[in-house]
């Protein structure tokens, strides 16, 4: 396969109705940027609505995500099947606007990851208040507990480094996956550098959310247990080697 110049990541489940919605506005804007382009959305294991019927619509790319049905799954699903210079993860719901991809992408030179970021300056979000306060304290424990040096640890609208993001082995199965890969991929051998540029978080635009708060905040806790070691163990090499 030829290699393309932005792969566009989208996980989904049951989100037929919101791509209806995202996917002619989506397409254009991400031609504009490259005519080498790719837009994979990550689907459930078994087809629950005409999400295929939908992406064969707007030629964009379909497949049934692979070891299991966790948001997790997806994303690392995407990322494999990808093989854009650049990738691009975006909610299928369309809280992310297509028209902030360009933002994203002219950021892009010098720097190894670029976060659409709710709290940077500029940038702002639509959640309802309980979602807006469980995102800062999110962000908050991580970034006190990694010493990330960035905003908004949460929003998985990111654009990366391709190679980067396929070489990092990723196992968590909730929406922590997010700050996970933020981790390994500063942390870990690739040493990427990140920046932010504002966007607004949107209401999603059709269905409902498939988050489960408490086992959402739970995820959450684990996650930190694992990457602390994980952050450990690089720093310990890092010694090593110095």
């Amino acid at each position: 396969m030829e290699r393309c110049e932005l792969s566009v990541v989208m996980p989904a489940y049951r989100e037929a109705n919101a791509l209806r919605q995202l996917l002619p506005l989506l397409v254009p804007a991400v031609r504009a940027l490259s005519p080498r382009f790719e837009i994979i959305v990550a689907d459930s294991m078994e087809p629950l609505d005409d999400t295929a019927a939908v992406c064969a619509e707007y030629g964009v790319r379909h497949l049934f995500r692979t070891g299991g049905n966790a948001y997790g799954d997806a994303v690392r699903t995407g990322i494999q099947t990808s093989n854009g210079e650049r990738v691009l993860l975006m909610d299928a719901d369309g809280s992310h606007n297509p028209r902030d991809i360009e933002r994203l992408w002219t950021a892009r030179n010098g720097h190894d990851i670029v976060i659409g970021s709710r709290y940077v300056h500029g940038g702002s979000t639509e959640n309802p208040a309980i979602l807006i306060w469980m995102s800062r304290i999110v962000n908050y424990v991580y970034k006190f507990a990694f010493h990330l040096p960035v905003k908004d640890v949460s929003n998985s609208f990111r654009l990366y480094r391709g190679d980067q993001l396929r070489s990092v082995e990723l196992v968590s199965n909730d929406f922590n996956i997010v700050e996970e890969i933020l981790i390994r991929l500063t942390y870990g051998p690739p040493k990427a550098t990140v920046t932010e540029v504002p966007v607004t978080f949107e209401q999603r635009k059709a269905g409902e959310s498939k988050r489960n708060l408490p086992a959402f905040m739970l995820s959450y806790i684990g996650s930190i247990l694992k990457l602390s070691k994980f952050r450990a163990a690089e720093q310990a090499k890092e010694r090593r080697r110095g």
